[in-house]
């Protein structure tokens, strides 16, 4: 009986600190759902752990992995990658060997600092994307956006910055979220808004492990 007790006390307790965990990693913005500015992922940056741990710590793993591999199988060598966030993705595209230049564009300068830590070899730039001309002046033949899409109002126009014939990889989601301006359904959804830009076009999704979470990963030549 005292056993039993114990082992029921710290299933509370656990349940009481992952509840804690939960609250603390939620971003303390009270405001309606819809795109926001870089203040906002400045202090999502600073309470959320997984945004500056290890990328092999990261929930996002199991995704950069597969899009490493797509970019190795598309054999380019210049990535540019927008909304980079921490530089997470970055550091492992760096720690892959298969690519020969890199360039990352994220509006909130709090992570791109944070990149710049993760890996300093590689180059990133606080930037509006809607206001940079790197797109026209950056030497690039891939284009990534993972998780940024879904973020801004205005993603048909940055998905027409890109460079004709440039090999472009990125994801997004299908759950809501504050910053979420959208998310989707399936993969024909992600099909009918993205496709008309690309040829060779082709949705995958991955659903993240332990969750009902989805990712879309969504890839093509621009066209």
């Amino acid at each position: 009986m005292y056993s039993q007790e114990c082992t029921m006390g710290s299933q509370q307790i656990k349940r009481i600190l992952h509840g804690i965990k939960r609250k603390l990693h939620r971003p303390k913005f009270e405001e309606a759902r819809g795109e926001k500015g870089p203040d906002f992922y400045d202090q999502v940056f600073l309470e959320n752990e997984d945004l500056r741990v290890h990328y092999t710590a990261s929930s996002y793993y199991f995704i950069w992995t597969v899009i490493v591999d797509r970019i190795r199988r598309a054999r380019r060598k210049a990535v540019l990658e927008v909304g980079c966030g921490t530089g997470q993705l970055a550091h492992a595209i760096y720690d892959a060997g298969m690519i020969q230049s890199y360039c990352g564009l994220d509006f909130s300068k709090t992570r791109i600092e944070q990149a710049r830590r993760h890996c300093p070899a590689y180059r990133f730039e606080a930037v509006d994307v809607f206001q940079t001309r790197l797109f026209e002046h950056y030497h690039y033949d891939v284009a990534i956006a993972t998780e940024f899409l879904e973020h801004i109002e205005h993603d048909l126009d940055v998905i027409r910055f890109i460079r004709p014939r440039t090999y472009f990889v990125g994801t997004v989601p299908n759950f809501p979220y504050v910053s979420h301006v959208r998310h989707f359904q399936d993969c024909d959804e992600v099909t009918r808004r993205y496709a008309p830009f690309f040829t060779d076009f082709k949705v995958d999704a991955f659903r993240a492990k332990g969750h009902e979470k989805i990712f879309f990963l969504l890839e093509g030549i621009k066209i």
